[in-house]
This record gives structure tokens, C-alpha cells and sequence, in this order.
């Protein structure tokens, strides 16, 4: 039997399997939850199991002492111990909705510091920073601005050669790869910020 909190599986990849078809990481995160839930309400059955004794000796007891005795002095003792424990259905809900919030606030996060990045199609002006470069006799910071160069816009379109069999090159112009791909991640970074829901940007923008 495989535990989710197994080292050696991948949460969410455990998760994909049991769900099946191709399911969304909103979903993937909430199985995960509902997965790490239900182990650890589970656990009394893994207790009790290791508690038992060997079912040889448990088979002895039985032929010696009878049924009455084996539940009475073996099995009730154990369950006594490790109670079994219900699903609150409350309690998974809750569980489900915050490892939601962690994974749209992750996913924000990341989002924004892309979007941040500069635009390679535009490049990036001069400019400034204030860094720290070490403490006065004080131990207050003693900072140092530092100029940042301007980093140049790369060429919208570049030169591709082909050269077919016997045939002279050919010369023609495509769009900059770099680009093609910074558009891209910019694109789905936007949609990643456009769907997240208002009060988890609140609470990762400490509105």
C-alpha cells in the first residue's frame, strides 16, 4: 500500500494517477490535501496493526484461551488505544480550500516577478540601486548606489539560412526566438495573474 507522505513518491504526480485524465494542478493541490487527510486519519489502522501481536501468537491464544479471550485481552485493548477516527468533512473542506490558496499564491507570486522582468523586445533603461555594503561603528548600513547599464532591445526579427541539395542558400527573416518565447511566458504569467482570485492577490500584495 502506498502513503502519500511515502519520500520517495511525487505528491503530485501520486495525485494525477488517482484522478486520472489530464486534471488541472488546482485539482492536483486539493487531491494532495485530501490525500495527506485521509493518511492521517487512516493512521489508527497502521497503529493497531503494529501493535497486534504476530498472527501466530494471536492464533494461539485463540486455541488456548477462545474467541472471548482473544477480543477481550488482544483486540480491545489495541482499539482502545489507537480510537478509530471519523472523516470531518468540515475539517477536509478547509484543508482542500488552503493548499488552494498556497498554490494560487506561489503561482502569483511567481507570475508577478515575471512580469517584472523587462521586456526583451524593449530592453531596459539606465538605472539606479541602493545596496548595502556593510555597518558603521553604529552598526547602522552604510549603502552605496550603484548604476544598473541599460541593456539594449533585441532585434524584432533574425536571419535564417536554408540551403537545400545542390541548391544555393537561401536568406529569409523570421521572428527573434527570444522574443517569441519572452512574449510567451509574459502572456501566461498575465493569465496566471488575470484568474487569481482577488483575496488571495490581497493577501500576497499585503493589501
Amino acid at each position: 500500500m502506498k502513503f502519500i507522505s511515502d519520500p520517495s513518491i511525487n505528491k503530485n504526480k501520486f495525485a494525477e494517477e488517482i484522478l486520472g485524465g489530464t486534471p488541472s494542478m488546482e485539482d492536483v493541490v486539493q487531491k494532495v490535501a485530501e490525500l495527506e487527510y485521509l493518511e492521517e486519519i487512516e493512521s489508527y489502522k497502521v497503529k493497531r496493526a503494529a501493535e497486534y501481536p504476530d498472527f501466530g501468537v494471536q492464533l494461539d491464544h485463540i486455541y488456548h484461551n477462545g474467541i472471548d479471550s482473544w477480543k477481550t485481552n488482544i483486540v480491545d485493548p489495541v482499539k482502545a488505544k489507537y480510537a478509530k477516527v471519523e472523516i470531518d468533512t468540515d475539517e477536509l473542506t478547509s484543508r482542500k480550500a488552503a493548499a488552494l490558496v498556497v498554490h494560487q499564491s506561489e503561482e502569483y507570486t511567481k507570475a508577478k516577478a515575471r512580469i517584472a522582468q523587462y521586456q526583451l523586445s524593449a530592453g531596459a533603461a539606465e538605472s539606479t540601486k541602493t545596496i548595502v555594503t556593510g555597518k558603521d561603528s553604529l552598526l547602522e548600513d552604510i549603502t552605496e548606489t550603484i548604476t544598473i547599464p541599460a541593456i539594449p532591445a533585441l532585434d524584432a526579427t533574425i536571419e535564417v539560412i536554408t540551403q537545400e541539395i545542390d541548391e544555393d542558400p537561401v536568406t529569409s527573416t523570421a521572428a527573434n526566438p527570444l522574443i517569441v518565447k519572452d512574449n510567451e511566458e509574459r502572456t501566461a504569467a498575465q493569465l496566471v495573474i488575470d484568474n487569481t482570485p482577488q483575496p488571495v492577490k490581497d493577501e500576497v500584495d499585503g493589501v
